[in-house]
């Protein structure tokens, strides 16, 4: 067990926001959190990591654990003239020494996580002319010199195109069988969920309540309906599963029914 959650209450202020959350994370795991905004994601991340306190309940962290968080991209100002490698050396500053110098192994580190994450040709570049691709390659690198055990990631591929998206997600995936890193990540695809994620956790903001298990158990459409409102369909193709929100016809809402009789018999059909 690398940490564990045990009766959870989190939330802000002492306002819960969730509770009841029973969890253990343990080495070569990866775990997907989902659920609508405002539903309690970050908080639930941000308890485990030890940055917000709970408000109830018990979190254990092995002792030797150790965190790489990835927050969302723009938790770096652009006003700020630091470069690539500046960005990455960040994740090395809990380790200065008493001098507060970095040193050899600092920067070793550094150079090995900006190649690793593929962003040696720009290592020199203002961090702010990046893409959002290469920023967000740019912010693992710097979560990975810190040499976790845990990879903590918020929304990595939000905003990417399809390319960018497959790039970072390759990049954690190669990363998690490597060396057993554990991940967890927190989106909105229930894609890259479906299809990467072993484990879950689901978060219903209405009720405030949390599913936790396998992937492939809980991942289904009549759980993702009452956690989203909608009528979400799931497609297999080549092996991956896929999620489409169920759009439905004239004729399936009774408010249109009588304009739908009136259309000659022909209605917009669309398939999910």
């Amino acid at each position: 067990m690398q940490v564990s959650a045990k009766d959870l209450v989190i939330g802000y202020r002492r306002t819960p926001v969730l509770s009841g959350i029973n969890l253990s994370i343990d080495r070569g795991d990866f775990w997907g959190i989902v659920g609508p905004n405002g539903a309690g994601k970050t908080t639930l991340v941000k308890t485990l990591l030890g940055i917000i306190r709970p408000l109830g309940g018990v979190v254990e962290r092995a002792p030797e654990v150790r965190f790489g968080y990835v927050p969302q991209r723009g938790v770096i100002d652009d006003i700020f003239p630091v470069t690539v490698r500046d960005v990455v050396l960040m994740g090395r500053y809990p380790f200065l020494g008493i001098p507060g110098r970095l040193g050899k192994k600092d920067h070793d580190l550094a150079t090995h996580f900006i190649e690793k994450v593929g962003m040696t040709l720009h290592v020199d570049k203002p961090y702010r002319a990046l893409s959002g691709g290469q920023k967000q390659r740019t912010l693992i690198a710097r979560a990975l010199t810190g040499e976790p055990d845990i990879l903590v990631l918020d929304e990595p591929t939000a905003g990417m195109d399809i390319a960018g998206e497959s790039t970072i997600m390759q990049l954690l995936l190669d990363l998690h069988k490597e060396s057993r890193l554990s991940l967890v990540m927190i989106t909105h695809s229930l894609n890259l969920i479906a299809n990467y994620a072993h484990k879950l956790i689901i978060i219903h903001r209405e009720n405030k309540t949390v599913k936790i298990g396998d992937t492939e158990t809980l991942l289904t459409n009549a759980t993702l309906k009452e956690i989203y409102q909608l009528d979400v369909d799931a497609h297999l193709l080549h092996g991956h599963k896929y999620f489409f929100v169920h759009r439905h016809s004239d004729h399936d809402h009774p408010d249109d029914r009588g304009k739908h009789e009136h259309s000659h018999g022909k209605g917009d059909h669309e398939h999910g």
